[in-house]
């Protein structure tokens, strides 16, 4: 023979309560993402704000031309057959460049910091947007099970008091032999 649980049959009320809890459990889920998404983001947008004022005093500052000067100087001296001497002016050249180079190194870094920053930055907030429509459908729906769980509710302890002032209205056995008894 099977338990008393086992034999009870599952009520309305216990599926609606199970599919709350659920629903409660995945709005808690998705907002700790979304908590986690702003801390994300609030430490990004440090971030950004830090790296600004160092990117306006180097806005001005090119980086494209040394790669372009150091790439066509590469594809010289590798294509073509020089003069030592030549080649020596060649390597020269290419030793200036990459002096120029690693001096605007912090600048490109900066500058390609930056948008992965602002990348994140746009990420975290699309993500922030998508889970908040989740949570309203969510929010929507748990709302709905509320109010079926509170009218179940209602006509329980309707019911309840019905049969409260129905035992109320009734009269033991006991009751009726003192009666008759003191006739």
């Amino acid at each position: 023979m099977g338990t008393e649980e086992e034999i009870k049959e599952e009520t309305p009320e216990d599926s609606l309560k199970a599919r709350i809890d659920e629903l409660e459990k995945q709005k808690g889920e998705l907002i700790d993402r979304i908590k986690a998404l702003n801390r994300r983001i609030r430490y990004k947008k440090y971030e950004q704000k830090a790296l600004k004022p160092f990117l306006e005093q180097t806005k001005d500052v090119q980086v494209a031309p040394f790669r372009k000067m150091k790439r066509s100087l590469e594809f010289k001296i590798s294509t073509a057959a020089y003069t030592p001497a030549m080649e020596r002016e060649l390597i020269k050249k290419m030793r200036k460049i990459d002096e120029k180079l690693e001096e605007v190194k912090e600048v490109e870094r900066a500058r390609r910091k930056i948008r992965y920053v602002e990348k994140d930055i746009t990420d975290g907030e699309g993500e922030i947007e998508t889970i908040e429509v989740d949570l309203k459908v969510i929010r929507d729906e748990l709302k709905g099970l509320y109010d079926q769980y509170k009218g179940i509710r209602a006509v329980a302890r309707k019911e309840a008091a019905a049969a409260a002032r129905a035992e109320e209205d009734m009269v033991a056995l006991g009751d009726l032999a003192m009666i008759d008894n003191s006739e």
